[in-house]
């Protein structure tokens, strides 16, 4: 699947014209109040074809512990979204692309000197209350955030809506590892934030909350050591070893034939443990018990 996806991304980069989305008021209403912005296809796109891709910084294993406002990631930031391996993309600033350039990429990797003193003079203390990257690593990842294609009118996957009731969802999401020195490359608007530790993978709290193969105790056990245990006492992924070749991103997958101009639905799958906005609709609920059971 990967393999196809990647290929996907790559036929996408040599497309002339490149294919891309539309960002515009969507057509869901909620409760009587406007849904805000959508995603709309441009063009048609066959079922089984990407319809677009998810950008922003991507946080793998660990190294979420950099996100803004950690460990309360999700309090102010409506555009994070997991990978099946635990890693978490945000798109909050990457917003709609070049319309916001000072956005991108933002805090962790973007400082202003003010704030680069403070973390780098920052006590054990405060650095274990609020991690922050070395100063190198947010240069090279710098660096590598401006290389990205801003102007990129496929990489706006984070305007998809949930579906009101009586819709159906058109797309799902897939997981993929683009190569570096792919074409595929050019169409992944992402950056991996990694730590910078050699060696075997430390899991994400992400990935740790959503095993279902975990007891409750046992979840609460690993997510408190990856948060705050020494290094070796951290738990590994079941993935090995770090790949540092590959650039991990997210696209959306269409599951039918999707006309021009047809509004994108993506099932958010939010978790049956919170309350949910009045808005909300499941789409399958017996589906949402299974994949967030505690049993």
């Amino acid at each position: 699947v990967n393999d196809a996806l990647v290929a996907q991304l790559a036929e996408l980069a040599r497309a002339t014209p490149a294919r891309a989305c539309d960002v515009a008021p969507s057509t869901a209403g909620r409760s009587g109040a406007s849904a805000g912005d959508g995603l709309f296809a441009r063009g048609a796109v066959a079922a089984g074809r990407v319809v677009a891709t998810y950008p922003g910084l991507t946080y793998v294993g660990a190294a979420t512990r950099f996100m803004k406002d950690y460990p309360r990631v999700t309090r102010e930031n409506e555009y994070l979204i997991a990978r099946s391996d635990g890693s978490v993309i945000d798109a909050e600033p990457w917003g709609r692309g070049g319309e916001n350039d000072d956005a991108w990429p933002g805090a962790p990797v973007a400082l202003s000197e003010a704030e680069a003193r403070r973390a780098d003079g920052a006590s054990w203390l405060e650095r274990l209350r609020k991690p922050t990257l070395p100063r190198a690593t947010r240069a090279r990842l710098a660096r590598e955030c401006a290389t990205l294609d801003r102007g990129d009118e496929l990489a706006l996957a984070h305007y998809a809506n949930h579906p009101p009731s009586g819709t159906a969802p058109n797309v799902v999401v897939a997981s993929v590892d683009v190569p570096r020195d792919s074409d595929a490359r050019r169409r992944t608007q992402n950056v991996n934030v990694e730590c910078e530790e050699e060696g075997e993978e430390t899991e994400s709290v992400w990935s740790i909350v959503r095993d279902g193969e975990r007891s409750l105790v046992e979840r609460a056990r690993d997510a408190s050591l990856a948060m705050f245990g020494e290094d070796a006492d951290k738990p590994r992924a079941r993935g090995g070893t770090v790949r540092r070749d590959v650039v991990r991103g997210l696209v959306l997958v269409s599951t039918r034939d999707i006309e021009d101009g047809e509004e994108i639905w993506l099932n958010y799958r939010l978790s049956t443990h919170v309350t949910p906005p009045a808005w909300y609709v499941r789409v399958d609920p017996e589906e949402d018990e299974r994949r967030w059971s505690l049993d």
